[in-house]
């Protein structure tokens, strides 16, 4: 009985095999029509959509990329810098003497002159190294107290948009960022062809401070072709004049 008991349980289990061998056949063999609906193949080409929709969910970086070129597609180069003629000055309330937001090239972002650093326009209730930043201009700039360094900031302010606000004028940059990443570094050439940092300089209103174009150990030279000392070479001759004539913060 027991040797019959287990012939009976082989057939049953080969037969079981053989109906699922069979089966899987026929599904296989079923699978192209399935694939004409809903099946793996739409399944595929959705995923394929929205893989192209994806590259479009980066506003952020398409957005930059698509800033940069054009502006830069709209530049003339001018020894490495490009340059813009057509840069006007954009009003916000961060503008002071030094930085301050522009359009040129059909885009807008902010603007800080190379070698000069006009001081601040306010002294912070919160900052301890706002006020210590201000207290180093006041010292850098004859020694006047952190109070009337804020006042020679709002005069540079004020001077900058004078020469600025609703005229076109000459912006050079090579897209170099600020240690906050959200401005950049450049020269302003005004419409007799002077750089607003110079007069900034001659007027009292900023010191000589600021980075020049490239590195210490690769400085670039200006859009002019001065060397980087060449230049501020000139910018210690205009501030001396200041000192001499009492200009700004050097007659406080």
């Amino acid at each position: 009985m027991k040797g019959k008991s287990r012939i009976i349980r082989i057939v049953l289990i080969a037969a079981i095999l053989g109906y699922g061998y069979w089966k899987r056949g026929q599904i296989q063999g079923d699978a192209p029509d399935t694939a004409k609906g809903d099946g793996p193949t739409a399944v595929l080409k959705e995923i394929d959509f929205s893989k192209e929709e994806s590259t479009s969910d980066k506003p952020t970086a398409i957005l930059k990329k698509v800033d940069f070129s054009g502006a830069k597609n709209k530049a003339e180069k001018v020894r490495g810098y490009d340059k813009f003629t057509d840069t006007r000055l954009i009003e916000r309330d961060g503008n002071d003497g030094d930085s301050f937001f522009v359009k040129a090239g059909g885009r807008e972002f902010e603007f800080r002159l190379y070698f000069v650093d006009a001081p601040e326009k306010y002294l912070s209730d919160r900052y301890e190294n706002q006020r210590r930043r201000v207290a180093e201009q006041a010292s850098e700039m004859g020694g006047i107290s952190p109070e009337q360094a804020v006042e020679v900031g709002l005069e540079a302010k004020a001077y900058t948009e004078s020469q600025l606000k609703g005229k076109t004028f000459t912006i050079y940059t090579q897209w170099e960022e600020v240690y906050d990443g959200e401005r950049y570094y450049g020269f302003v050439e005004l419409p007799d062809g002077s750089y607003l940092g110079n007069h900034l300089v001659e007027q009292g209103l900023a010191r000589i401070h600021t980075k020049g174009p490239g590195s210490k150990e690769n400085p670039i030279p200006t859009p002019r072709g001065d060397s980087f000392h060449e230049h501020r070479d000139y910018l210690g001759m205009l501030e001396r004049k200041a000192q001499k004539a009492k200009r700004g913060a050097w007659g406080k």
